[in-house]
């Protein structure tokens, strides 16, 4: 009788590419959010003298951040924090991290909408989001399931 070894899954390329573009990108907004959150009282003291600053030509109003809770910065660096580990646990071909992944960026397409009113709905922010979770379930089939203890 022949033993057949089963050889170890291996992360595709396409798994690789989209956990760096998460981690670049989502680590990024959430130092930022995070920034905001610990920060935002200053900026607010400072657009309320100024709101409209000019940029490369172009005047960029800015009021609309002394409408913004503090909380809601926290609320979305913590959420990008939850995407983030999910990503690290889909590097490491655990499915729990495809989960964690999809309710975050479900998370982040809700909370603004939340906190700041009249926003358009956010199609391009849909769009991305579901690109990437439509890829990541591309590479569920290599993700196996975490078993605690391995």
């Amino acid at each position: 009788m022949e033993e057949t070894i089963e050889q170890p899954k291996k992360r595709t390329d396409l798994l690789t590419v989209l956990c760096i573009l998460t981690f670049i990108g989502s680590g990024m907004s959430m130092m930022a959010n995070g920034l905001l959150f610990l920060t935002i009282e200053p900026i607010k003291e400072l657009l309320e003298q100024q709101s409209t600053y000019s940029f490369l030509g172009s005047e960029i109003e800015m009021g609309f951040l002394l409408d913004i809770s503090p909380v809601f910065f926290l609320l979305q660096s913590l959420t990008l924090l939850v995407t983030i580990i999910g990503a690290t646990q889909m590097w490491q071909l655990k499915k729990t991290g495809f989960h964690l992944y999809t309710v975050s960026q479900i998370l982040l397409l809700i909370l603004p909408k939340l906190f700041i009113s009249g926003l358009p709905f956010p199609v391009l922010e849909l769009m991305i989001s579901a690109s990437f979770v439509y890829l990541y379930a591309k590479s569920l089939s290599i993700i196996k399931q975490h078993r605690y203890g391995k």
